[in-house]
């Protein structure tokens, strides 16, 4: 049949993928490849890439420029275009595909023209380049404080590199550099080379138009942010709302006469005024909060840019989580909940990393999973060439059969929820995506037009989300 996968003939397309860890920490070797490699008839390869500080330290000058580890991944990408073909593997069929930081560096990777030609596809799982989290806008702070930590503190930072150098590295590695909330320390900077310009610069530009991409977000990414507001089983105080709102605005947007209003306008968008004295409610709000914010905006944000220049982009929602102990009974499918679909962990059961309990539906919805993530692979189409077929898991069909993961335009903006009741669907969250992307950088705005003369601080960029400006201390412009 036309839609047959045809087996062990000719060479197999090649999923890389990148781990996550906030650019800190994880391993190549957490994820086993090998069931998604056997499902899917693809060959899978993990890597490793220097992290943290031997990673990604930068001076924001020539002195230490930074990107180790972004360059560590191209260097992989080059191994596997020159010898992968040795392997059974097609060096025209290279996804490159990543979750959390690791979906930040797959975004980097495809704005970089170092790894140009190195990959034709990319699957960005609940990462974009465009987060608070995902690009260090302020390195020299950060190796400065760093540097004073190991009594190499000089005001030259090409001393203090060398200093630095002559240190060894597990000292470097032990010291506990904290960002900013919301932040990294340490991790890919815009140095002009390896990442030419400001990712969201880049893709207004569309520097990204020959690759397919597949993108998506779980439901409830930012439940890390609300277990620590959440005291209780009963869910959220007021005053632990206020105080976790007022902190967030502090960290994330820095002209200080214009917090009050986005402060207020923030509490506004994100109470339930139905139930506004609800704690669980409260928690629910907070939860989506910091999921639209740090995840669900910035990843619409990119495939409409995407879109914008006719490139073809998928969207998914993911919508379900296996059952482990201690996981809060409110949580949704969180950062990370879509990993052990996609490596198949239900099909050979609980591992150290994913201590679930799963189902006959945990293994049905790995293989659907599966099956798109290999078709997008082999054909840029998560549709073919195997069609969703579970019947050696349940005897009944699966709802996936039905059906069709349409293409992501900017003016529908299709996605596919993932979750044991799929379905296609358009706008995800619109409202809340407009509130993050069109009204929040208005108010800054019209705050900077009423303020400039009053502003203590120069005005951040107006584009989402804010960058510190040109010239601050640590920045490189």
């Amino acid at each position: 049949p036309p839609h047959a996968d045809i087996r062990d003939s000719g060479k197999k397309p090649v999923m890389l993928f990148l781990h996550g860890g906030s650019y800190m920490e994880g391993t190549g070797n957490m994820f086993d490849g090998s069931v998604l490699a056997a499902y899917g008839n693809v060959i899978v390869a993990t890597l490793n890439y220097r992290l943290g500080v031997l990673g990604f330290l930068s001076t924001g000058d020539q002195a230490a420029k930074g990107n180790y580890g972004l360059l560590d991944q191209i260097q992989a990408l080059r191994w596997l275009s020159e010898n992968i073909a040795h392997f059974g593997g097609d060096p025209e069929r290279i996804t490159i595909f990543g979750s959390g930081a690791g979906a930040s560096c797959v975004n980097l990777l495809i704005l970089s023209h170092h790894s140009e030609g190195l990959f034709q596809k990319a699957i960005a799982q609940s990462g974009t380049a465009i987060s608070s989290w995902s690009v260090n806008y302020q390195p020299l702070k950060y190796t400065r404080l760093l540097a004073a930590k190991v009594g190499c503190d000089r005001e030259d930072s090409a001393e203090a590199v060398e200093c630095l150098r002559r240190k060894p590295s597990r000292e470097l590695v032990d010291q506990d550099v904290q960002p900013a909330r919301y932040h990294i320390a340490f991790g890919p900077v815009v140095d002009g080379d390896v990442v030419p310009d400001d990712p969201e610069i880049l893709m207004q530009q569309g520097e990204f138009l020959n690759y397919d991409m597949l993108i998506g977000v779980n439901q409830g990414e930012g439940l890390k942010f609300v277990e620590d507001s959440a005291e209780s089983e009963d869910g959220v105080s007021a005053s632990a709302f206020d105080f976790t709102v007022s902190n967030f605005v502090d960290n994330l947007y820095g002209y200080p006469e214009g917090k009050d209003v986005l402060r207020e306008t923030i509490k506004f968008m994100y109470t339930d005024w139905a139930d506004r004295d609800n704690g669980e409610m409260r928690r629910k709000t907070l939860l989506a909060l910091f999921t639209d914010h740090q995840w669900v905006a910035p990843a619409v944000a990119t495939a409409k840019l995407h879109a914008d220049y006719q490139s073809p982009v998928y969207f998914y929602t993911f919508y379900h989580h296996c059952q482990a102990e201690g996981r809060p009974e409110w949580a949704d499918a969180a950062h990370g909940d879509e990993l052990p679909y996609v490596f198949g962990v239900p099909m050979v059961g609980a591992t150290d990393l994913f201590p679930c309990n799963f189902s006959k539906n945990d293994v049905m919805l790995s293989a659907v999973v599966m099956t798109y993530w290999t078709n997008f692979a082999k054909t840029g189409d998560p549709n073919q060439p195997v069609p969703q077929d579970t019947k050696f898991i349940h005897t009944k069909p699966n709802r996936f059969e039905e059906v069709v993961w349409s293409k992501f335009n900017s003016k529908e903006k299709q996605y596919l929820h993932i979750g044991l009741k799929p379905r296609v669907r358009d706008n995800y969250r619109a409202n809340k995506v407009a509130f993050w992307l069109e009204l929040v950088p208005h108010l800054h705005n019209l705050h900077t037009e009423l303020f400039t003369t009053t502003t203590r601080l120069p005005p951040y960029a107006t584009r989402w989300p804010p960058r510190p400006p040109p010239g601050a201390p640590g920045t490189r412009r």
